[in-house]
């Protein structure tokens, strides 16, 4: 038995959750499953517009997904950017309405040249409501005792 783990030691006791400061990426360890959760979604959601459409259904499928992502994505970063007040909050609202221009821009452009179907877009897009779900569902659990992981020091 190893003198560092035995019981009552600080090394028995669980790793205390990292937080977006201690780790590349976005957010807390939820939002992380999210975002795994919504692209493999819409991953399993073009596969499946493949098998039964064809391959511009699943580009379709495939571009909504992406573009959910990354929406997921940008949005987080802001939302963590304004909750941890790192930087300037004018730059972020600044990100944040390019953001919203460039994808109702986008959108409107994929449709507008006809590439996709519009449908195909929206089931793509819908990953973003399903991997929200499954991922709030399935992903990590919060603490038992009810304090965030930001607050455990």
């Amino acid at each position: 038995m190893n003198a560092e783990r035995r019981p009552g030691a600080s090394g028995s006791e669980p790793p205390p959750e990292p937080d977006a400061e201690g780790q590349p990426g976005v957010g807390d360890a939820t939002m992380r499953s999210v975002l795994r959760w919504v692209a493999g979604t819409a991953a399993v959601l073009s596969v499946g517009a493949l098998l039964a459409y064809g391959v511009r259904a699943a580009l379709g499928v495939g571009i909504g997904g992406a573009i959910a992502t990354a929406n997921l994505y940008v949005f987080a970063r802001i939302v963590d950017a304004f909750l941890s007040r790192r930087g300037h909050t004018v730059s972020w609202t600044l990100i944040a309405m390019v953001k919203l221009t460039g994808l109702m821009g986008g959108v409107w452009l994929i449709l507008k040249s006809e590439m996709v179907s519009g449908v195909a877009l929206m089931v793509g897009y819908a990953s973003l409501v399903v991997g929200i779900s499954l991922g709030t569902l399935f992903g990590p659990k919060p603490p038992a005792d009810g304090t965030p992981p930001s607050a455990r020091g």
